[in-house]
């Protein structure tokens, strides 16, 4: 996977400037590309609520909890969370599980576990509780290869102006940045599973063959 400074040259390259060896260089290339480029690739996570791109999965550490009586556990809020996604509990393992159909892949998906997040805590009646949540932060080795052209052309529209005074070039390069945006962000969706409706109806199973 590309570095962030690799990412950062190809950027560069759009607006026709030159190669940075280091982030830490004293240059105008170097000081914008630290100014926009890890802001930016945070802010990717928020592009779509329906991609895998930022997604972390952590069993959560219980805490002391003061709320006995609305909640059964308190877990700590992890340190890198920006949203909880989803509760999982600890499960035996599966010995017979549907292939296909009107189902939840993984089944705990159509269960909608119940948590609360409050500060730095988060409550759940879910004991050894694992929690899905998006981090705050990405880095660059994160990015396949369409997340990381929307991210290249994303970034060179926000360098183009500190760099090249010209708001032609930054003109130009808006509608490649918003159509490989679009393009990455599908991209992301397809991977996520399909969510069954919370109800099918015995027309749609027998329609099926499991009724």
């Amino acid at each position: 996977m590309a570095s962030l400074i690799e990412l950062c040259n190809r950027a560069l390259a759009n607006i026709a400037k030159g190669e940075i060896a280091s982030l830490n260089e004293a240059t105008p290339e170097s000081k914008q590309c630290v100014r926009f480029a890890q802001p930016l690739l945070n802010e990717m996570i928020a592009w779509s609520d329906n991609m895998p791109l930022g997604r972390r999965r952590v069993v959560l550490a219980e805490l002391v909890n003061d709320r006995p009586s609305e909640w059964l556990y308190a877990y700590a809020k992890p340190s890198d969370m920006e949203t909880p996604l989803a509760i999982r509990r600890q499960d035996d393992p599966a010995t017979c599980l549907p292939e296909g159909g009107p189902y939840n892949f993984p089944l705990q998906d159509g269960q909608a576990l119940r948590f609360m997040l409050e500060g730095d805590k988060l409550y759940s009646n879910v004991a050894t509780a694992t929690l899905i949540y998006t981090a705050n932060s990405l880095q660059a080795s994160e990015l396949g290869g369409l997340m990381q052209e929307a991210f290249v052309n994303e970034l060179s529209v926000r360098i183009s102006m500190p760099l090249t005074k010209d708001p032609k070039v930054k003109q130009a390069l808006i509608p490649l940045a918003r159509e490989s945006r679009g393009n990455a962000i599908a991209h992301e969706e397809n991977k996520m599973p399909q969510r069954q409706v919370t109800y099918v109806s015995e027309a749609e199973l027998a329609r099926m063959g499991m009724l």
